[in-house]
């Protein structure tokens, strides 16, 4: 009896690694990012007017006090001179509050939950998750603005959408976001068969497209 046995055979390649497709989005541009950013800004800038009106007066009738007479500026009497100054201040920090109300819902709470506030609204654009097209959330949309902050430094990050390919900000990158074209769309009926865009869930920029 021959003891030749057969070779197995070859075990069978294993099947390639699954890859997501990378999405690809309708980069908005960078007017319509500055524009949507200064409509949302707009009620916190105007509430901040009186404010720094009343500090300049301040520090003016201040400075006149402390020359004329030699007073040191933490003994600096309150006169009538100072109180139209301190008015100002205290009007401006009354409205800043609901500025600051207006600032969370609209930036944060809206566009965390949706991907747009008012400015992206009117300039139809939308803030989204660069992963997956789906909106940020409250806590992620406050964090993008609060790194806008290194954005600021000599406005280098403001600017970088000019030249980088998906127009994104610092925040932007560090968040992995972007901000898109999202045109207002006009809702067809039931009988076009079509998906309804405002469903929940549903975006017109999901993974993929």
């Amino acid at each position: 009896m021959s003891s030749y046995q057969q070779p197995s055979p070859a075990p069978a390649p294993a099947p390639p690694a699954w890859v997501p497709p990378v999405p690809v989005y309708p980069y908005a541009h960078w007017g319509r990012r500055v524009g949507a950013f200064v409509i949302d800004v707009a009620p916190l800038s105007l509430a901040a007017v009186p404010f720094w009106i009343g500090y300049w007066l301040f520090y003016v009738g201040v400075g006149q006090l402390t020359t004329r007479g030699s007073v040191p500026l933490a003994q600096a009497p309150l006169t009538d001179q100072l109180r139209p100054a301190l008015l100002w201040m205290v009007g401006g920090l009354v409205l800043l509050l609901p500025a600051l109300g207006w600032l969370w819902w609209n930036r944060w709470r809206t566009a965390g939950r949706t991907g747009q506030s008012l400015g992206k609204r009117v300039l139809q654009t939308a803030l989204v998750a660069e992963v997956n097209g789906q909106p940020l959330g409250a806590a992620n949309a406050f964090l993008r603005d609060l790194l806008h902050l290194l954005d600021g430094i000599a406005y280098v990050g403001y600017l970088w959408p000019l030249w980088h390919a998906k127009r994104q900000t610092f925040a932007d990158l560090l968040m992995t976001t972007v901000v898109i074209d999202h045109p207002r769309t006009v809702d067809p009926g039931p009988a076009s068969g079509r998906p309804d865009d405002h469903a929940p869930g549903h975006h017109p920029y999901g993974a993929g497209s």
